[in-house]
């Protein structure tokens, strides 16, 4: 048997707040690992800090959940699933990881979230959809929902500095690449527009 841990975790930054608000839920973020030192972790996010709404397929370093500063807390779930299971999964995020054009992270659906809906788009993913897409756990609308489900699978739950191993910031240093405002702006709003084209051809 091997393992595979899902990561849900609670940023620091005003966005991340305002969602745990708007979702009554203590965490805004879900990830996947398959360390239980959390080495590299992979979802669906925003590609740069300082660009808002851009976002896709990545590698999560430890590195990029400290940029806010502060403790993260984090909830650490290992689940274990058989060899064949595991290289499906392993599958996927290779998929991903090789044709990262291809996916996109879907913002719409994450603000559709925070009133128990959902915005689906063909090869578009929050991190939660993308989760439970990889787990086979249907459509579970919420984090706060997910948590519930995999309560019994629970293994570690503190802050994130204690549970993760040597933090070596050149990785995901494209993270934190500077962006003027200007160009940012101009990314976020041709990000969306792309992403509500998807929606458009996905549905005629």
């Amino acid at each position: 048997m091997k393992k595979i841990y899902i990561v849900l975790s609670s940023g620091n930054s005003v966005p991340k707040r305002v969602y745990r608000v708007l979702t009554d839920c203590a965490f805004d973020h879900v990830s996947v690992a398959f360390n239980e030192k959390l080495p590299v972790m992979y979802s669906f996010a925003k590609s740069q800090l300082d660009v808002a709404l851009v976002g896709g397929f990545l590698a999560e370093y430890p590195s990029r959940f400290l940029a806010d500063g502060g403790n993260i807390p984090v909830k650490v779930y290992g689940i274990e699933v058989s060899e064949q299971e595991y290289m499906r999964v392993r599958e996927v995020i290779r998929r991903m990881m090789t044709h990262p054009q291809i996916y996109t992270y879907n913002v719409f659906d994450k603000a559709a979230s925070v009133f128990g809906s959902s915005f689906k788009i063909k090869r578009s993913y929050t991190d939660l959809a993308f989760i439970c897409r990889l787990l086979r756990l249907g459509d579970i609308r919420s984090i706060k929902e997910l948590e519930f489900v995999l309560d019994p699978y629970l293994e570690y739950e503190g802050n994130f500095n204690d549970r993760v191993a040597e933090i070596d910031g050149r990785h995901g240093a494209e993270y934190f690449k500077k962006t003027i405002p200007a160009e940012a702006i101009l990314r976020s709003a041709a990000y969306t527009i792309k992403l509500l084209g998807k929606k458009v051809i996905q549905r005629t």
